[in-house]
């Protein structure tokens, strides 16, 4: 009777959690990028945009045309400029999250007077920054055909979403200009250097899965290499804003294979063997919390009705969060987890405040944050749960 009861919670519990993410599919009308109330063969319709939009890049505007293409922008009877809206053209380059369709300024003579970032599902905060660092206004005064061809550094920290910024602006510009801009992502050394170590970090995490005894003695040392190189130099980590945004927007798997071998085999691996594989070996925020742990070797022992009330946290905090996006509360989802701590330079500061807490907490019990709070370590573990022995 006692199993039976096991198995009912675990299955109920699984099919709560699929309920609320299909309905916050059918909330945002869109499961995996597809539209689920719209005719799939119609032409994808352009992010709107509004005359606040043009007036950020035109101050004195007092009114636009769509003319084809373009949107000719007026001051009262005069035109002082035009605009062109990169969406849909170039909607299939992916950042973070989305596609960051931008909203481009030229004024008489063809030169760009600015650009702005429309409609997007990126994190906030990460926008914030690279809108107020003035990586945006490098192009500033370069023509059309200059714009196409500009060579500008991604910005630090939000690397993903400012590559997107670049190649949108590229590919738009260079159809604007009849040029031919190849959107094929180029590797360096350092990026073929860095794909390389994060491919050896996964290989070695599955070695520990299956054969933990074997490699037990490289347990430090490969914490250490996932902290450093999957945490802060790739930024690469499982989190509910991730699982969220690929729910509804679905995946760019050239652009992101590399997290996307991980999010299969922490799904997958579970469900044959019944154990956590990414929290247990992949995670490199649980990686952190193990080596501050090894400071100090005695733990507190906390009173019985702590242990009873934590033991259930984590799962009130995740059907907290998704009660919040059920009814339609709007929050940044990366600043409730301390992984986007990695990012330092845009991370922000609750986030990096969050992390070191937690931090500092698992010197005293061990893994503090995975063990009673983390939300995307439930869901993983829900998703398991049913097929748990």
């Amino acid at each position: 009777m006692e199993l039976n009861k096991n198995v009912v919670s675990k299955v109920y519990a699984f099919f709560i959690i699929v309920l609320l993410l299909g309905v916050l599919a059918i909330q945002n009308e869109k499961v995996f990028g597809l539209d689920l109330f719209a005719d799939q063969t119609a032409l994808k319709q352009p992010v709107i945009f509004t005359h606040a939009d043009i007036c950020k890049l035109f101050p004195e505007a007092t009114q636009s045309q769509v003319r084809n293409d373009s949107i000719i922008v007026f001051k009262k009877m005069e035109k002082i400029g035009w605009a062109y809206n990169t969406s849909p053209f170039s909607d299939a380059i992916v950042g973070f999250a989305s596609s960051v369709p931008l909203l481009i300024g030229f004024n008489n003579k063809d030169e760009l007077v600015g650009f702005t970032l429309l409609t997007n599902y990126e994190s906030p905060d990460f926008v914030q920054d690279i809108e107020s660092s003035g990586f945006m206004e490098q192009w500033n005064g370069l023509s059309v055909n200059e714009v196409a061809n500009a060579q500008v550094d991604a910005f630090t920290g939000a690397t993903l979403t400012s590559k997107a910024i670049i190649k949108t602006l590229k590919h738009s510009t260079a159809k604007l200009s009849n040029q031919s801009v190849s959107l094929s992502v180029s590797t360096d050394l350092k990026g073929m250097i860095k794909i390389i170590a994060g491919y050896l970090l996964v290989a070695l995490a599955l070695w520990q899965f299956l054969w933990p005894k074997a490699v037990k003695k490289l347990r430090t040392p490969f914490q250490m290499a996932l902290v450093l190189i999957l945490g802060f130099w790739m930024g690469t980590f499982l989190s509910l804003f991730s699982f969220h945004s690929w729910l509804i927007r679905g995946i760019d798997l050239p652009a992101k294979l590399f997290v996307f071998i991980i999010l299969v085999l922490s799904i997958v691996l579970p469900l044959f063997t019944g154990k956590a594989f990414y929290c247990t070996h992949l995670c490199p925020f649980g990686a952190s919390q193990d080596l501050v742990g090894k400071i100090r070797k005695k733990r507190v022992s906390m009173p019985m009705h702590v242990k009873q009330f934590l033991s259930t946290l984590r799962e009130k905090v995740f059907a907290t969060i998704m009660l919040l996006l059920f009814v339609g509360v709007s929050f940044d989802l990366t600043n409730i987890e301390p992984f986007s701590a990695f990012l330092f330079h845009s991370a922000a500061a609750p986030v990096v405040f969050l992390a070191a807490s937690f931090l500092i907490l698992s010197i005293f019990i061990p893994r503090s944050w995975c063990n009673y709070v983390c939300p995307t370590g439930y869901l993983l573990e829900t998703i398991r749960k049913p097929f748990k022995k």
